[in-house]
Order: C-alpha cells, then structure tokens, then sequence
C-alpha cells in the first residue's frame, strides 16, 4: 500500500488494535510489579500482614493471568488479518467474544482491586513502626498502587469497547458499500 492513502475505517481499525494491544502489555507490566513494594509484609510484618500479603498474591496471579490472555487475545485479532480488512461473520464472532471475556476481565480486576484496596486501608501496619524507625525498611502507606491498576483497567475496558464498536461499524459499513457496488456491477 506504498503511496495510498488508507481509508479511515482501516485507520481507525489499526489504531483500535494498537492500543487494546498496548493497554493489554501495560496491564502485564501493573501485574509483574503489582505487590513489589509489599513484599516488606511478608518479611517484618505481623501475621494479619502476611495474610494481606497472601491474598496479595492471588489477586496478582489473576491479574497476571488476565493480563497475558488479553495479549493473546490481541494476536488472535492481529492473525484475523482486522488490522488490513473488515470483519467477516466469523471474525465478528469472534471480536464479540474477546471483547465480551475482555470487558469480563476488567469488571472483575477493577472490583478485585477496590476491595483489596478497601482491606489494605483498614491494615494495621503498627508492626511495621519499629524496622521503619531503626532505618531497616522504609515504607509509607499509599493507595497509588491500586489506583493505577484500577486506571490500567479503565483504559483497558475502554479500549475493548473502542475496538468492538469499531470492528462492527466497519464491518457493517464497508461490506454494504462493497454489496452495493458488487450488485451495480452485475448489473452492468
């Protein structure tokens, strides 16, 4: 396609798969460094904190799992060639279904996450106090962890909508035009 210009609906199209591709990386990236900085509960926290610190940590693998089938889930629409032409009946289908799983995926993670984030506010970290004053860690508690998880989850779940609607509106769009000059055509 050197020196054409691509038509809107493909432009839009290729943007929608690039970033539902790139929230899909971000969100590997949120899961592969989501509880780092609690790991301090696990080694000087009291027994509650490593209770948190294990619920931290399947919630992480969710998060991590969500996050490598929404990768895959990327390719899978790369491989249905969405990126060069509409969408067909199967490839429709099958958007609807990696949308629905994705949309599944971000309702889930977003209501996982604001009720870990309930429970590590309500956190009793006074056993933390005397490894923070001798200097042995340095901890401050902050919800900045979660709240951008939540965010990644937001942009994700709008990125799943973007690109459903998208592969719809193309799909309807463009196969009526080419029918309607298919049918002038043969009429000719």
């Amino acid at each position: 396609m050197s020196g054409k210009r691509l038509p809107n609906w493909l432009i839009f199209q290729r943007i929608g798969l690039l970033i539902y591709l790139s929230c899909a990386v971000l969100l590997l990236i949120y899961a592969l460094g989501f509880i780092s900085n609690i790991y301090i509960f696990y080694a000087y926290g009291s027994k509650g904190l490593v209770d948190f610190y294990n619920e931290m940590q399947i919630v992480n693998d969710d998060l991590l799992w969500k996050a490598i089938v929404s990768i895959i889930f990327s390719l899978a629409l790369f491989l249905l060639q969405l990126k060069d032409f509409p969408a067909g009946v199967f490839t429709l289908i099958i958007t609807f279904v990696i949308a629905a799983l994705s949309v599944w995926f971000c309702i889930s993670s977003f209501l996982a996450l604001l009720e870990i984030k309930e429970i590590y506010l309500n956190l009793d970290l006074s056993s933390l106090n005397r490894y923070i004053q001798r200097g042995a860690i340095n901890y401050t508690q902050s919800t900045f962890t979660f709240d951008l998880g939540i965010a990644g989850y937001i942009l994700f779940l709008i990125s799943s909508v973007f690109i459903f609607i998208t592969v719809i509106r193309n799909a309807f769009c463009v196969s009526s035009k080419f029918n309607i000059t298919v049918s002038r055509d043969g009429g000719n």
